[in-house]
């Protein structure tokens, strides 16, 4: 399930941190604990088997957008000026059908302040659009489809998740980036579907990588917990790439993310073509 937030800011003039992602996977994660209790008996009952404690972490997100001309970056800083009345904001989420409208339900009229100890932005949601990652060419789930897709936020792929100060980065060109892309991604079928598949079934091929203006590959970092004793820069990478597997295993990486740290707004792609 993919949905649009549509926010109203609460005044002009703001000023909003370029390090936003980690706030935003903040507000999402306390929304859903709102409803702690019943959400998670609710995921319990159709199949989500996650550890005692575990947070739900099957989501991830875009870049915050804005109306062309309302937002630019303030010279030598880490900061954006916002002269909007809205933004705009896509989450999606790898969940059970039956509990797609109750999830919707916990955003609606919710209000947040996105930003640090510096700066940052009010916003109340006005309206909430569901979208679907659509195959057009799927018959049946079992079917084979080859989608060229491209990264909206940065992809990340690394090893010692759990600790993010000694996160080892993947770059795309890594000989081994297909296997664990593939493998993380295979991760998430499993809980999400129930089912198995096999990596050689599959095929990864990376077929633009964007370049900077220096020639070298187009990376982001993120600060993550800035001002803290925790923080930390997680790095990220934008390109297009092919994927040929079944149509619902393409659907959970467009529902839970592509690649590690989604839960943090890495890995959200959307469907150039396919065929």
């Amino acid at each position: 399930m993919i949905i649009k937030i549509k926010f109203k800011l609460s005044e002009k003039n703001q000023i909003l941190p370029l390090n936003y992602q980690y706030p935003i996977s903040s507000w999402i994660y306390k929304v859903l604990e709102k409803a702690d209790s019943t959400f998670s008996q609710i995921l319990h009952e159709h199949g989500y088997r996650t550890e005692k404690g575990k947070t739900f972490k099957f989501f991830t997100f875009s870049k915050l957008r804005f109306p062309k001309n309302t937002w630019k970056i303030i010279p030598n800083t880490d900061r954006m000026e916002i002269n909007a009345s809205n933004a705009y904001l896509r989450i999606s989420f790898l969940l059970p059908k039956q509990i797609e409208n109750f999830v919707i339900g916990l955003f609606k009229e919710q209000t947040t302040f996105i930003g640090d100890k510096i700066s940052g932005i009010n916003m109340k949601v006005e309206s909430i659009e569901t979208l679907k990652p659509i195959l057009k060419n799927k018959t049946d789930n079992k079917d084979y489809i080859t989608a060229r897709l491209k990264t909206v936020s940065p992809l990340v792929l690394g090893i010692n998740i759990e600790d993010q100060k000694n996160e080892q980065y993947f770059e795309p060109t890594h000989p081994q980036y297909k296997k664990i892309l593939l493998n993380n991604l295979i991760d998430k079928y499993k809980t999400g579907t129930g089912k198995q598949i096999n990596i050689d079934n599959l095929n990864f091929t990376l077929t633009k990588l964007y370049k900077n203006k220096k020639g070298k590959p187009k990376t982001e970092l993120q600060t993550i917990k800035a001002f803290t004793s925790a923080e930390t820069k997680i790095k990220g990478y934008y390109y297009e790439f092919e994927l040929s597997a079944p149509a619902d295993f393409i659907e959970i990486g467009l529902s839970a993310g592509f690649g590690s740290m989604n839960a943090l707004g890495f890995g959200f792609c959307e469907i150039v073509s396919e065929s």
